[in-house]
């Protein structure tokens, strides 16, 4: 990866990090001086490459995983800042990403009960329960969205 991308690489996810939000094209051309069509090659390059997903049919971030940049039904609590995961996958990730304890909200798909998990020193509190994934991880860039 070139200088250019892996430095557009680190700024949206230290503005995941900092806002929990990704930022726009013209926002990251802002911050690192750089035109804004420029950054939107940027971010198809990085989507290219497999390492954000943007929206369909656009420029704008959809997911830097293992965070979403819009609302899903994994809400992970990190340092008083709420983040959105993908899946459960990435739910746990962004605990371990950042090295901080978590608290991880989602409902249950059978019961539509609530459940909260607690990452603790790099340490799950309560491994009760299962997680299912739709497909095979071979198959999760198939369809990445669904999956």
């Amino acid at each position: 990866m070139d200088a250019f991308l892996q430095d557009l690489r680190l700024y949206i996810y230290a503005q995941i990090v900092e806002t929990s939000a990704a930022p726009s094209a013209a926002d990251s051309a802002r911050a690192l001086s750089r035109p804004v069509a420029e950054i939107e090659a940027g971010y198809q390059a990085l989507a290219d490459a497999r390492m954000i997903v943007l929206r369909p049919g656009s420029t704008t971030i959809w997911m830097a995983m293992p965070f979403s940049n819009m609302q899903t039904a994994y809400t992970v609590i990190v340092g008083g800042r709420a983040y959105y995961a993908n899946c459960a996958w990435d739910a746990f990730g962004i605990p371990a990403l950042l090295g901080a304890d978590a608290r991880i909200f989602t409902t249950c798909a059978d019961c539509g009960g609530v459940l909260e998990r607690k990452v603790a020193g790099g340490n799950l509190g309560e491994t009760r329960g299962v997680v299912h994934f739709a497909l095979p991880a071979r198959r999760w860039w198939d369809d990445v969205g669904f999956t």
